[in-house]
């Protein structure tokens, strides 16, 4: 009987979800190419893996410990696009993959350490950009945030968790010889790979434009007081209607107001003492509650016509806002004709 190992059902799984994450976005955006990448990668790594400890083909270690540190990196990378757009100065991690690499062919023994740390750092890196909410993320869409920060924290917690059980190997190469060596990537890491896809598949952003070099420049002269925000953000969204946009984002209403991203998103916490995402749901859900009042459209049609994306998050939020279910609140509006 042919011996199937776990990394190899692994590996067609993550290409599933790469070939569903082509077929169902836009590749045009760069952080779906970079998860598509990423995807990529780690199946290839859970293949090598495969015929490493699956098959006993030792010839393919060295390849594993190239491709080591590029996963969290690119990982890293994919999920910085959601926050800024990447230049230079946020390639800093490709560095980090060229010291990994000159160290495996320099110093070999360096390798297992480096790898790592570079696992531990970038979970570590990852769990901290989920701390500024969905706020901090201006290229993400706001129907898409809360999936894109879960996506996150599921990643960065997965890199921990995949550097603490590279600290296990080594302790148990000390202690046994690497006994279990086998048993523990096999099963463990193969699940550290899964959570990483999975989470890769969670993350996606909105088309945006590209930065205005305009705008910029003026960033740094405008100071608005941060109710005169409120209030002209609150203009925009109510006479253009801009909330029914599902892939509105935090960065296309700050170049509306030709305002940095963190005045606009600091300015309603301060005002309103909520995100962007919420304030914008409650036009959202102020303009559901007048459709279904006056027509006769289907909860599922009003959703999409006043911007969310999903049927879910438009129950959600509509609940949390009023109180009450859509369909009870229209039952209650009958009543009270």
């Amino acid at each position: 009987m042919l011996f199937v190992p776990l990394p190899l059902f692994a590996t067609f799984i993550l290409l599933w979800i790469l070939i569903r994450l082509i077929i169902t976005k836009d590749m045009s955006v760069r952080a779906h190419q970079l998860f598509g990448l990423v995807l990529g990668l780690y199946a290839l790594q859970s293949f090598l893996l495969c015929l490493r400890w699956g098959y006993g083909l030792t010839s393919v270690a060295p390849w594993i410990a190239m491709l080591a540190p590029f996963l969290p990196a690119l990982a890293y990378l994919a999920y910085v696009s959601f926050s800024s757009e990447l230049t230079r100065k946020n390639l800093w991690p490709l560095a980090v993959i060229a010291m990994n690499w000159a160290a495996y062919a320099v110093q070999p023994a360096l390798t297992d350490t480096l790898i790592l740390l570079t696992y531990i750092g970038f979970g570590v890196l990852l769990l901290a950009l989920t701390r500024g909410g969905s706020d901090g993320l201006p290229l993400t869409r706001f129907s898409s945030a809360n999936a894109a920060l879960n996506a996150m924290r599921l990643t960065g917690a997965a890199l921990l968790a995949s550097g603490l059980t590279d600290i296990h190997l080594i302790y148990d190469f000390v202690q046994n010889d690497g006994q279990n060596a086998a048993v523990i990537v096999t099963f463990v890491q193969s699940a550290f790979i899964m959570a990483i896809g999975v989470g890769a598949a969670l993350g996606q952003s909105a088309v945006t434009d590209a930065p205005s070099p305009t705008a910029q420049k003026q960033d740094l002269a405008i100071t608005q007081e941060d109710s005169e925000i409120v209030a002209r953000l609150s203009a925009i969204l109510q006479n253009e209607k801009l909330y029914r946009d599902e892939d509105l984002n935090l960065r296309r209403l700050s170049r509306k107001l030709g305002l940095p991203d963190r005045s606009v998103s600091q300015a309603v916490n301060r005002i309103r003492d909520m995100n962007l995402s919420q304030f914008v749901n409650e036009f959202r859900v102020q303009d559901a509650c007048q459709l279904l009042r006056s027509t006769d459209k289907t909860i599922l049609e009003i959703s999409l016509t006043a911007g969310f994306a999903t049927r879910s998050n438009f129950n959600r939020e509509f609940t949390r806002i009023t109180g009450q279910t859509p369909s009870g609140w229209r039952a209650k509006g009958a009543n009270l004709d």
